[in-house]
């Protein structure tokens, strides 16, 4: 996609395994799914680029975003945003499928470049894999797979970026309880790092927000009735506690 000129970055479960891998931890499920965002001007230049792939040993399925290659199963998703997209949507219209892309765009500007498989490649933050699946079971509660990575990184958040909560974020030390200071510390960076990306953006920044505070209203919210569910942390006050910080980094 770069010999064509077009931006694009790994997003979805193939960029949470690289974060997480390069730090020492296994994912906690598997995949050979990718999923790139894609940035186009109109719905043309993504039809152009779908008939070249499909020219390369790629074939369409029923989703108008998805490919399959043959060879090894694979099944890419081009998730299309940027000029293309309207009020955070993109609609296909061969389908009259709408699909969110809330968030892609903003995510895209924090975008890191690395190096993959022999490739360079841009893959989005660990903070901004985040973002997107908030917004991602926001708009499908039933696409649990989403809380079951926001939780992963969420237990390891402090570890991933214990050299740089050391050197930049000490202020946090003596405010923080010792009763589960990692977990709770590691929110609170989340926050902080989550918040550089949705200053872009006011209406993202509120519809994350309102995500958050919806978990820590009178009634516990989807998310952490998923996380209590599955026994993913030990009680309520924890979960409480991890989104209370994970709001208070997005809101200072």
């Amino acid at each position: 996609m770069p010999k064509l000129g077009i931006e694009y970055y790994l997003i979805g479960a193939q960029a949470r395994d690289f974060h997480l891998l390069e730090n020492g931890i296994a994912p906690s499920r598997g995949t050979q799914d990718i999923d790139f965002a894609v940035m186009m001007p109109e719905l043309k230049h993504y039809h152009e680029l779908r008939e070249l792939l499909i020219k390369n040993n790629f074939r369409k399925v029923n989703e108008p975003y998805r490919l399959i290659y043959d060879k090894t199963n694979t099944v890419m998703d081009l998730l299309p945003f940027g000029e293309i997209e309207e009020q955070g949507t993109v609609t296909f219209t061969e389908r009259q499928m709408e699909l969110s892309v809330i968030g892609m765009k903003e995510v895209n500007e924090h975008a890191l470049l690395t190096e993959m498989d022999g490739l360079t490649i841009r893959v989005s933050p660990i903070e901004g894999i985040v973002l997107l699946k908030l917004i991602s079971f926001s708009t499908k509660p039933d696409r649990t797979k989403d809380l079951d990575d926001i939780c992963q990184i969420l237990k390891n958040y402090f570890d991933i970026n214990e050299k740089r909560y050391h050197s930049e974020h000490l202020d946090l030390v003596d405010e923080l309880a010792d009763e589960n200071y990692i977990q709770l510390a590691g929110a609170r960076l989340m926050g902080r790092d989550i918040k550089k990306i949705l200053v872009q953006s006011d209406k993202l920044s509120n519809q994350i927000v309102g995500i958050i505070q919806n978990e820590l209203a009178e009634n516990p919210g989807s998310i952490t009735q998923y996380f209590l569910s599955k026994n993913y942390f030990k009680d309520y006050e924890l979960i409480k506690s991890i989104f209370t910080q994970l709001l208070k980094g997005i809101q200072e």
